[in-house]
């Protein structure tokens, strides 16, 4: 492994996939439905699944993330986080437990793959993937994923301040607005990891079935 930086060694790290879900990518889901623009998110998934190959075939875990919402997640302070008023609570709209929204986007989920369930934007938050990893001997992270300001760098933030190494695969992670990606991408490479594409960990991963 001495060709391949220590953040991305197979034996220590894991692909995290946040919230390939319809509700946030699909534009049948609920937010493309309420106007948001998904099609970063479409054009990211087939090379994000192209990713999870690779990472599968190089022996370096794939964990997946999801968000489900319902009656007991549902806090007054979660429904009106972006209100002005205290009960200023909104109907939950994505990814709601045992709908379509729900359900993966774009990529399948094998057999030794690992799934958390999450109900922040957070992967860190109310779920046991901290456990998970420290019990994998997993201690570098690769995230990807949607959205990149928001569930993907809150998870990535918060893997750093859990003592993991950090990095975002800028291109295999994706939100609704060229801007807020770009802003997210700078302020990761400028405070809490490094930035990596998928085909940087191609090659240090592909050099392994060559060796």
């Amino acid at each position: 492994m001495d060709s391949i930086p220590f953040r991305y060694d197979p034996t220590r790290c894991a692909l995290v996939v946040i919230d390939m879900q319809n509700d946030f990518c699909s534009p049948q889901g609920s937010l493309a439905q309420r106007g948001f623009d998904v099609g970063a998110a479409v054009a990211m998934a087939p090379r994000l699944e192209r990713l999870i190959g690779l990472a599968r075939a190089a022996d370096v875990r794939v964990v997946f993330v999801r968000t489900l919402h319902d009656a007991t997640t549902d806090t007054p302070q979660w429904l009106g986080r972006i209100g002005d008023e205290p009960d200023a609570v909104r109907t939950g709209i994505t990814c709601r437990t045992g709908t379509p929204g729900a359900d993966f986007y774009g990529i399948e989920v094998d057999d030794d793959d690992v799934v958390i369930t999450k109900n922040r934007f957070s992967g860190f938050v109310g779920t046991n993937l901290d456990l998970t990893l420290r019990s994998l001997g997993v201690d570098s992270l690769l995230f990807t994923g949607v959205a990149t300001e928001v569930c993907v760098e809150s998870t990535l933030r918060h893997a750093l301040f859990h003592e993991y190494w950090v990095t975002l695969v800028e291109d295999c992670a994706a939100t609704y607005s060229r801007a807020a990606h770009e802003a997210s991408v700078s302020v990761v490479a400028q405070n809490f990891g490094t930035v990596i594409t998928a085909e940087k960990l191609e090659s240090f991963w592909s050099a392994l079935s060559s060796t």
